[in-house]
């Protein structure tokens, strides 16, 4: 069947309209998809960077398993054709995407590189440090009365890692992450500034790039005890990274280092207050506890929404023909809700054993390369929360309309300690 022939599905997932839903009701759509047509073909996303034909479309697969499947098969469903929910231009590609947007051969060297970024000894070193500023974000919390959580909470310890990590210092950091947040929205959230969406992006990459390549050279000339240090000086069969694909991965380390754990935090510091009962139970035995209940906080929140792949040649998935060439996008937070995979899914259960969740993706080479930062993040903020805060209320929060991270920009909240 061809393209033109298809026949787009009912279910709206594709418009601005859906993503500005509260993610409960995504969930609504998501679940008769799952269950009547788990992989089904719907129009190209609103909103684009790129004008699409009117045929153009994605197939959208909203289980577990199949999400698993697809991102087992590397071969098969491919990246570099981009790996967001819309098309993006050629040059914005290569220069903000990094090896999430890469195949083999190429993405298991460049990858090799900069694991040494992420080493268990790196994470280690971080973690005297992250307890003692964790420790004052938490106090200037526990003492705020009604303040914004993630200015308070979300905001200043996904600012101090990334600052840690990166060499920059908070109000580079800063402007960067409020125009990324802009670049990784709808275009309803560049037009609320009087801005032209494909502008910003333009924007945020030259800044970026231009920032990441005065540190790589600044490293090169001395080198310093950071990962900017890690990156410019790794080596594969005597072969570094350029820095073109310095400066990507800089700009994929900001987005997803950046933004992720802050929206994970977020999420996680409202399911907290959401379920008090939940919250007791960890705070009883945080050490004990925290294992699984990182994990399930994790599956709840579900930042990352969509990520796609391309059909590298014809295919069959849930009963479906994909052609090559076709789109195949993968929803995270329908993976992570699936009744198959999950009892009581729409429960946060801080002992949930199994919990195959998929926040990191659903494995395969592109398995999230910061999992192990983004734990100890998690685990270290939140038993001094609950330590110095055992008591606290979030409120409703603002969101940013998306259909790529579920992002939190304000969520009032009181601290009773």
């Amino acid at each position: 069947m061809t393209t033109a022939a298809r026949r787009f599905d009912t279910a709206d997932i594709s418009s601005i309209d859906f993503w500005s839903q509260p993610p409960a009701a995504w969930d609504d759509t998501f679940r008769v998809l799952r269950d009547e047509r788990p992989v089904s073909w719907h129009k190209a996303p609103e909103g684009s960077l790129l004008p699409t034909p009117p045929d153009d479309g994605f197939w959208a697969v909203v289980r577990h398993a199949d999400i698993v499947a697809v991102s087992s098969r590397p071969d098969l469903y491919i990246s570099r054709k981009g790996v967001q929910f819309e098309e993006l231009p050629e040059d914005i590609l290569q220069a903000t995407q990094s090896i999430v947007a890469m195949d083999a051969p190429r993405h298991l060297k460049v990858r090799s590189l900069v694991t040494a970024a992420f080493s268990p000894a790196r994470m280690e070193q971080m973690r005297g440090s992250m307890e003692a500023e964790v420790r004052d974000i938490v106090e200037d919390f526990a003492t705020a009365g009604e303040c914004d959580f993630v200015a308070k909470v979300s905001m200043p310890m996904a600012r101090w890692t990334m600052t840690y990590m990166l060499g920059l210092d908070a109000a580079e950091l800063d402007r960067f992450t409020e125009a990324i947040t802009v670049m990784l929205a709808s275009r309803d959230e560049a037009e609320k500034l009087g801005r032209d969406r494909a502008d910003i992006v333009n924007e945020v990459v030259g800044l970026v790039s231009q920032k990441a390549v005065a540190i790589a050279q600044a490293r090169r000339a001395d080198p310093q005890d950071d990962v900017m240090t890690d990156l410019v000086q790794a080596r594969v069969d005597g072969e570094g990274l350029t820095d073109a694909e310095i400066s990507a991965f800089f700009l994929l380390l900001i987005g997803a280092g950046f933004d992720t754990p802050r929206q994970t935090i977020s999420h996680a510091g409202k399911a907290l207050s959401d379920f008090p009962e939940q919250r007791a139970f960890l705070a009883a035995d945080f050490d004990a506890r925290s294992g699984k209940a990182i994990e399930e906080l994790l599956r709840w929140s579900t930042p990352v929404l969509t990520l796609r792949r391309t059909a590298a040649r014809d295919t069959e998935l849930g009963g479906r023909h994909i052609s090559e060439g076709d789109k195949v996008a993968l929803f995270y937070p329908s993976g992570n809700r699936d009744e198959r995979v999950f009892t009581d899914p729409h429960l946060l259960d801080l002992a949930r054993n199994p919990n195959r969740h998929i926040s990191f993706g659903g494995g395969g080479p592109h398995h999230c390369l910061g999992n192990v930062l983004a734990r100890m993040e998690l685990r270290v903020l939140l038993k001094e929360l609950l330590r110095r805060v055992p008591d606290f209320e979030i409120g409703e929060p603002v969101r940013v309309t998306s259909n790529f991270v579920s992002a939190i920009t304000r969520m009032p909240a009181v601290a009773r300690g």
